[in-house]
């Protein structure tokens, strides 16, 4: 048990505000909560360090979140309906670009995914005839060999007919056909401590959903007892080689927002934050990375001929698209 964070919970649950730390200590000592064994010159520089850790450890399972620079609150009022909605709103330090050193990234082999005729069944079958066949393997993201695709999960954001989309900037992906360009993805290289008992498709879905959430800084406890957090559905895969001649498979997928979110900068930490039609190609689609720009192109066309067919507007899961990302 940590003291000083045990004395900030109490403050806070009792203020029911963001605080300080130097507020919140004020508060404890003239509630007389503080023990005896906490004494010094700067503990509000302690109960700051303290709090800055445990947000930095456990990220969206925290108790704790910051509303402005140095100032704290808790996180079960966010799911409180008597709490202004601006306190609801996280601040985040911009993050450094995404970290791909996973030692456990999954990967396929080149071989398989070459001769494999599953991509016409299912995308599920697809990935068990890998694992069955001795085709996946656990590989380090930053070297990757030639002979395998690495695995990503692309996850779009969706409300109604709009696509959540925004500006990349250098420290989310330094790659030069990347940076700067608009996307519509989320993204991240699936691992192996994404697979689960619960789920048959080695972690795709379950990184699909947790990228989503940390991205957009929604933590499990904002959504309501009676409000289930379900993974995305995959629409459809890219089979894809970057700059660097790295060959990748992105799954494709979909996660429909909860009709409360509304996405802003200053939450999300990105650039340019702004819905967008998907039910058209974008007359900038040029300014989009090159995922994005082929996740749009295939959406839009999925729509348009859903649409003249009276079917469901979703694109069948198996289809697999093939991309190679250039500089422009």
């Amino acid at each position: 048990m940590d003291s000083y964070l045990e004395l900030a919970e109490m403050v806070l649950r009792a203020a029911r505000r963001p605080l300080s730390p130097r507020a919140i200590l004020d508060a404890a000592y003239k509630a007389g909560m503080v023990p005896s064994h906490l004494f010094g010159k700067a503990q509000h520089k302690t109960l700051q360090a303290r709090l800055s850790e445990e947000i930095l450890r456990l990220k969206l399972d925290s108790r704790f979140y910051r509303t402005d620079p140095g100032v704290f609150f808790l996180s079960e009022f966010r799911a409180d309906p008597d709490i202004a909605d601006e306190l609801k709103d996280p601040f985040h330090a911009r993050r450094r670009t995404r970290d791909l050193a996973k030692s456990s990234a999954l990967a396929i082999s080149r071989k398989f995914v070459e001769s494999s005729n599953s991509w016409s069944t299912d995308w599920h079958n697809f990935l068990a005839e890998a694992d069955r066949c001795g085709a996946v393997h656990y590989v380090d993201a930053r070297r990757v060999p030639p002979d395998f695709y690495l695995i990503w999960a692309f996850s779009i954001v969706r409300r109604s007919t709009q696509l959540l989309s925004y500006r990349i900037g250098r420290y989310r992906d330094d790659r030069d056909a990347f940076v700067n360009r608009r996307s519509i993805g989320f993204t991240d290289v699936v691992s192996y401590e994404d697979a689960s008992l619960f789920n048959n498709d080695l972690g795709v879905t379950n990184r699909g959903l947790a990228v989503v959430l940390d991205d957009l800084d929604l933590s499990r406890s904002v959504f309501g007892s009676n409000e289930d957090v379900n993974a995305p559905d995959v629409l459809f895969s890219m089979l894809t080689v970057d700059e660097s001649s790295q060959p990748a498979i992105l799954f494709v997928m979909e996660w429909a927002c909860p009709e409360w979110f509304e996405p802003t900068a200053r939450r999300l930490s990105l650039n340019e934050v702004q819905w967008i039609d998907a039910t058209r190609v974008p007359n900038d689609l040029n300014d989009f990375e090159p995922w994005s720009s082929a996740a749009l192109s295939a959406i839009v066309d999925d729509y348009l001929r859903c649409r003249n067919e009276e079917k469901e507007n979703k694109r069948s899961a198996n289809s697999l698209y093939r991309i190679r990302t250039k500089e422009r």
